[in-house]
């Protein structure tokens, strides 16, 4: 073990076996061994109780009941206008939102998708970096979220956000991966941490040797610190390959810099110099602004996540939430088709309910993938996420595999 990682860390590594296989369930491994199965692999299944107020920056208004959310949307159905679809759109996501517990978020989600899928389900450490009140901390939501796994053992996959800033971080990473059956990590950046903090780099090097997936936040989105004066801790690299811890304050006041600074791709240059092997996948590929509409050539954000695939062998990027938009099928099949590393590379992603404030979730991920097509999606479904996750020994290729809707 590299002398950067620190005492704790060090035993806690000790406990976590190398192949991921391991870190499954059995009732999973069964699955994948049948045969008969494909992969959403970004999805969010809390609820209401994790959430704070100051959701999105603006306040959510949880206490409205299900009984008005239903009035709303029936109401709005009647209107055709954009302004209102977005309305009625928002309503929508509220209503996941404000579901009673996960399970029944986990419900909907397993009878509006394909059979026998497989949901990587991601926890998101709020708490910390949002000043707002919520009714459940963060370790409850993992917790919780391991209770739902228990339940569904053959198709939840968990996923816990680690935020360095949250004093527990240690702590919650030794009870997520010793104690609850966690599988990978997701870091959402925009939540007021770099992908270079000295925390995160010690923690990437045991997923680095442990197999322990990334998934990292790449896009626009609305979530964000609610701090605007961070003091913003990084790791650089000299040439000879020695660590400096360095500080900066930073000043942030509108979304777009939040978004600019912490969630470019960039940032984890200094990640993938130091852990080469490490399993990341960059979710949302770049983000909306990276595929809007077919005329877009000046994919910035999307060009340096493909030049990092032909870089560095496990790095991958899904295709959650752009999903959406009508002309994504289209410009996806033609990278596809024309990036031999998109085709090695590319993860089938919903990044569900978020991707409710954008329409129904089932007409759009069923449009995505009558348009895409079945060939595409067994690659990108089944092949691609089980090499991502480490699992290349439970792939079953054949006719088993056949995608359906």
């Amino acid at each position: 073990m590299n002398a950067h990682i620190n005492h704790s860390l060090k035993n806690i590594a000790k406990h976590i076996p190398d192949n991921p296989e391991e870190r499954l369930t059995p009732e999973m491994r069964r699955l994948l061994l049948s045969g008969k199965y494909r992969f959403d692999m970004h999805t969010h299944i809390f609820n209401r109780d994790y959430i704070p107020d100051k959701y999105f920056g603006i306040r959510i208004p949880f206490m409205v009941n299900a009984e008005f959310l239903e009035y709303v949307e029936s109401m709005l159905d009647e209107v055709d206008t954009l302004e209102e679809d977005k309305l009625r759109y928002y309503a929508y996501f509220i209503d996941f939102a404000s579901k009673n517990s996960m399970e029944q978020i986990v419900k909907y989600l397993i009878n509006n998708s394909a059979s026998n899928t497989i949901f990587a389900a991601i926890a998101m450490d709020f708490v910390t970096s949002i000043d707002d009140k919520v009714k459940k901390g963060y370790k409850e939501q993992i917790r919780d979220l391991a209770k739902v796994r228990d339940k569904y053992p053959d198709i939840i996959l968990p996923f816990l956000e680690i935020n360095p800033n949250n004093p527990d971080a240690i702590h919650i990473f030794k009870e997520a991966f010793t104690k609850l059956g966690f599988f990978g990590i997701k870091v959402y950046p925009s939540l007021g941490y770099l992908p270079s903090h000295p925390l995160l780099m010690e923690i990437f090097e045991i997923c680095e040797q442990k197999n322990i997936p990334v998934i990292a936040h790449c896009g626009v989105g609305q979530v964000h610190t609610s701090q605007n004066f961070p003091e913003i801790k990084y790791v650089e690299i000299d040439e000879n390959g020695k660590w400096h811890i360095r500080k900066q304050k930073k000043m942030f006041f509108f979304k777009n810099q939040f978004v600019k600074f912490f969630n470019k791709p960039q940032n984890w240059e200094t990640v993938l110099r130091a852990f080469p092997n490490l399993r990341l996948n960059f979710a949302h590929m770049g983000g909306e602004d990276d595929w809007d509409g077919v005329a877009k050539t000046d994919r910035q954000w999307t060009l340096r996540i493909f030049d990092f695939m032909e870089r560095y062998p496990n790095v991958y990027a899904d295709v959650s939430y752009i999903l959406h938009r009508k002309e994504m099928p289209s410009l996806f099949r033609e990278c596809y088709n024309n990036n031999d590393i998109v085709k090695e590379r590319a993860l089938y992603g919903t990044d569900f309910y978020m991707i409710t404030t954008e329409g129904k979730f089932k007409e759009m991920r069923m449009r995505f993938i009558s348009e895409v097509g079945s060939e595409i999606m067994k690659v990108i479904s089944v092949e691609n996420p089980v090499r991502f996750l480490g699992l290349e020994n439970l792939l079953k290729n054949g006719e088993n595999n056949k995608q359906d809707s």
